[in-house]
């Protein structure tokens, strides 16, 4: 699942600070390629935190009405994947029914029957 938030990157003597508004917390790198792994690695875990522990996600704030206390810190947005993070990640075995019309349109089509239900269930929440 892939979500993406606006960071605050704040320029240390020793490399850089990462803050997230929509999030309680933050991470940090030595280096700016250090610490934009490092909030991707953030953001992942925290929304799937959220996840696991059925929390309603925080909407990502806009990123130009967020207003920066320094001059040496800069905005940017950040795309994390959460799956690899979710506990209870495996697929599991599903039985479903559907109007047989359907499934031989869908077999004709060579539809995959459990990535499509997968992304409509994904779609559906969020």
């Amino acid at each position: 699942m892939l979500k993406t938030y606006p960071a605050i990157f704040h320029t240390e003597e020793d490399g850089y600070s990462v803050t997230f508004p929509a999030f309680n917390g933050g991470t940090q790198g030595d280096s700016l390629e250090e610490a934009m792994e490092e909030a991707k690695d953030f953001l992942s875990s925290i929304i799937a935190y959220y996840i696991d522990e059925d929390l309603t996600l925080p909407d990502a704030p806009d990123i130009r009405a967020i207003i920066l206390a320094d001059t040496n810190d800069f905005v940017t947005l950040v795309q994390a994947n959460s799956m690899p993070y979710i506990r209870g990640n495996k697929t599991i075995r599903k039985n479903v029914t559907i109007p047989e019309w359907l499934a031989k349109k869908a077999e004709k089509e060579q539809i995959n029957f459990s990535e499509t239900l997968t992304e409509a269930l994904y779609k559906k929440f969020g």
